[in-house]
């Protein structure tokens, strides 16, 4: 990774910018040296919480780590248009989460490739949405420029099979991948086979193929019984507002035109994938198309004007570091407009549903299941946002469905050893039959 030749602000990078030996030997540094510390504090005064065990404090503590360390997010407002984001992608790419195939014993997984040809190229037509609205045609307009031009673009999708969910009598009768390559293929095994698409988290920036969420789309495949496709949009800051959301259309609408009906669909998300989720839901009910069956929420990042207290009484219990909207690296600033300074009018465009879906109108959604965790900075906005879904839709009472996991954080099942991950794992799959009536 070079540094570009224009003239930017110098930055102090915590983590490797190279593959080098000395670049990997960085990265074990920072990382170690969060680690033999959370180690001796908790032999010496304890664990946090009683039912947390020294595994979960380390990478609760390495994650923290990470999130608050490795970028310089002490940089002054006034020098946002002076950072080469270009660069931080470069460098948020090389230390994204771990990346490698799942074990057998958990699941199977694959990519297949999302062709944006000129049929995929159709306009929105979502004037209430204003300046998005505007942003989101004119990316439809350069897919079809690329189109037109025979370099259409592609977007990656993971599909992952769960190990008891490849067990299923309602599978195929031989039902391993190698010996039924159909598991891991964007067509339905039935005409009326039921499917989970879930938005990976990660503020936009990170998550994709990421071996952690592998682990969750494992994990809800065999609860739920179902294949789980996931699109690996395009991240901030290389790709601003609204990329992300404008792939996850395209790979929805896809995937339906493979022959998955969207009865048959769950729609699932968690943090940034969550709000995706909803975004896109409230852009089908816009534009009049058909609606998945169901929603899963975990986590969802609903707010990205980050307004709710807990953002300041939960900082130290969960594992996101409080920020400041001054600071050019806050996740929000990072994927809205990364290098624009932050100002009275950003923070009003951050209020438009399709960035922050709370603000948006919630009404005739599918049945949804929102989890979270007790000690999440989140954890106010989500309460507001169930709050709001389940007035909205009232005349549907049980509609939204809200579970606390005590004492957990953001996302907590990634930490799929929990008790309360495998609670929450369980309570999805419950969740799902419930929706299809099983």
């Amino acid at each position: 990774m070079e540094y570009a030749e224009k003239s930017f602000v110098p930055l102090a990078l915590r983590l490797r910018t190279d593959n080098s030996v000395l670049g990997r030997l960085k990265n074990i540094a920072f990382v170690s040296s969060g680690t033999i510390g959370t180690i001796a504090k908790y032999y010496w005064h304890g664990p946090d919480e009683k039912t947390w065990g020294l595994r979960f404090h380390i990478l609760k503590n390495i994650l923290h780590q990470y999130l608050s360390e490795s970028l310089p997010h002490s940089t002054p407002n006034e020098l946002s248009a002076q950072i080469d984001f270009s660069y931080i992608s470069d460098y948020i790419e090389l230390n994204n989460l771990p990346s490698r195939p799942l074990s057998p014993s958990v699941g199977w997984n694959s990519e297949f490739n999302i062709v944006v040809d000129e049929s995929a190229c159709a306009a929105y037509s979502l004037e209430k949405y204003g300046l998005s609205c505007t942003k989101l045609n004119r990316l439809v307009t350069e897919d079809r420029v690329l189109a037109q031009q025979g370099k259409p673009r592609t977007i990656s999708c993971q599909v992952v099979v769960g190990a008891q969910m490849a067990q299923c009598s309602k599978c195929l009768s031989s039902v391993h991948p190698h010996s039924s390559p159909e598991l891991l293929m964007p067509q339905p095994l039935e005409p009326n086979e039921r499917i989970i698409i879930h938005f990976h988290g990660g503020a936009y920036c990170v998550g994709e193929r990421s071996l952690t969420h592998l682990y969750i789309y494992a994990n809800t495949s065999s609860r739920a019984g179902l294949r789980v496709f996931s699109p690996n949009y395009r991240l901030a800051p290389r790709h601003c507002f609204p990329s992300h959301l404008h792939d996850c259309v395209v790979s929805y609408l896809h995937i339906v035109s493979c022959g998955f009906r969207p009865e048959n669909i769950i729609l699932a998300g968690d943090s940034a994938g969550g709000a995706l989720a909803v975004e896109l839901l409230m852009i089908l009910k816009e534009m009049s198309l058909p609606k998945p069956a169901g929603l899963v929420l975990i986590s969802p990042w609903v707010d990205s004007t980050c307004a709710g207290k807990s953002w300041t009484t939960n900082q130290g219990l969960d594992y996101l570091p409080g920020l400041s909207f001054e600071d050019p690296f806050h996740p929000t600033r990072l994927f809205y407009a990364a290098g624009t300074p932050f100002s009275k009018s950003m923070h009003e465009e951050l209020k438009c549903p399709l960035v922050s879906p709370i603000f948006g109108d919630l009404s005739d959604m599918p049945p949804m299941l929102i989890q979270m965790g007790e000690y999440e900075l989140l954890s106010d906005d989500i309460h507001a946002f169930a709050a709001k879904a389940k007035q909205q839709n009232s005349h549907n009472p049980g509609a939204v469905q809200v579970e606390v996991y005590s004492k957990m954080p953001h996302v907590f099942v990634i930490f799929d050893f929990m008790d309360e991950a495998q609670q929450a794992f369980v309570s999805f799959g419950r969740f799902v039959q419930a929706v299809f009536g099983n």
